[in-house]
């Protein structure tokens, strides 16, 4: 009897034991899955940027033509017809080596040139009354191009010797004096055309298509005070592999001389912004892409709300959101791999303002 009062005993233990399991296995798991759907993450206030109008860069002014007047052929330099820091047009002299060897040497020529027109002419008189063959014509008519090939020749190494502006501008120090002999490609002076000037200057590749042809830019010498404006005449079709930037050149007047080629110039250029639009820069880790475009997630009501938005201007911090955003939203901005659509979200800290603007 005894025994069998041990067995029921410990039936009902095991009644009793299995029971307890059954109802620690149906509160447990489910207060877990509750606590691991609420996600504690760190949040950024949306706050519109202020509006970019502008971006300064650094430029180089230099010559609209310039080039090193240099001698072609060797000889005696009997004449310079300009003086140090002379403006001269397009064509004029400047300087001459001497050419009585070549000046023989042409009127030989167009003595031979006029030899070979008179014997053409007999020729062809000849061959019209049949005293002269097709043969003889086309010798003295061979003869004669022949010997006007050699006057233009030798008027070529003429020209040579003479040392013209090839477009209108200011000379520089002249390095020769008259009288000196002169070897093939010795230099005479400098002739640069400062009534205009060029700018040149990198677009970051962010600002790389905000400028076109003819757009007008602020060009500044901070060191003397003077601003003018250029126009935007090329941009370069392709971005530098190596800074990542697009090479730009503009075009000034510079009538009056105030400004000098090879100064250093602050170059400001015009940012096309909507003043009526609010934009947001936020953290780069905070956006997302798939293959419907870029997203955010978004908090609201402690859910994960995902929101696709329209990019600007990108940093290695920031990007900046052009539509998709409103004032004041919370911006989602770690544990970006757990959050999904709709999930419940816990702000633990807030992401400061920490200058996520674009700087210029």
């Amino acid at each position: 009897m005894k025994k069998e009062w041990i067995i029921i005993l410990s039936v009902f233990m095991l009644i009793a034991c299995s029971s307890e399991q059954k109802n620690n296995s149906k509160k447990g798991p489910g207060k877990g899955r509750s606590q691991a759907r609420t996600l504690s993450v760190e949040g950024y206030l949306a706050f519109p940027k202020e509006a970019i109008s502008s971006s300064k860069l650094a430029g180089n002014l230099s010559a609209y033509d310039e080039v090193e007047l240099k001698s072609e052929v060797a000889g005696k330099l009997i004449s310079l017809k300009v003086k140090d820091g002379a403006y001269v047009k397009k064509g004029s002299l400047i300087a001459k080596i001497n050419d009585a060897e070549l000046q023989a040497q042409l009127k030989q020529a167009n003595a031979s040139l006029e030899l070979a027109k008179q014997k053409e002419n007999r020729t062809k008189t000849l061959f019209d009354k049949e005293g002269a063959t097709q043969a003889e014509l086309e010798a003295v008519m061979a003869a004669r191009a022949s010997a006007e090939a050699s006057v233009a020749l030798i008027y070529a190494q003429i020209q040579k010797t003479e040392i013209r502006a090839p477009f209108s501008g200011s000379l520089g120090i002249l390095k020769v004096s008259s009288g000196e002999w002169m070897t093939a490609g010795t230099s005479i002076a400098t002739l640069a055309n400062v009534q205009k000037l060029k700018v040149s200057f990198s677009l970051p590749q962010r600002f790389a298509t905000t400028v076109t042809k003819g757009t007008k830019v602020k060009v500044t010498d901070s060191e003397r005070g003077i601003s003018t404006e250029a126009t935007v005449r090329v941009l370069d079709p392709i971005l530098s592999q190596n800074s990542r930037s697009r090479l730009v050149q503009a075009e000034l007047d510079n009538k009056d001389n105030q400004l000098i080629a090879g100064s250093f110039v602050e170059v400001t250029i015009p940012l096309e912004t909507d003043s009526q639009k609010e934009t947001y820069d936020v953290p780069a880790e905070a956006v997302t892409l798939d293959d419907k475009g870029p997203y955010v997630f978004v908090a609201e009501g402690g859910k994960a709300t995902q929101r696709y938005v329209t990019t600007g201007l990108r940093t290695p911090i920031s990007i900046t959101i052009l539509d998709g955003l409103n004032r004041g939203d919370t911006v989602i901005v770690s544990g970006m791999m757990s959050v999904r659509q709709g999930v419940s979200v816990q702000i633990k800290d807030w992401r400061g303002q920490m200058n996520y603007e674009v700087k210029q």
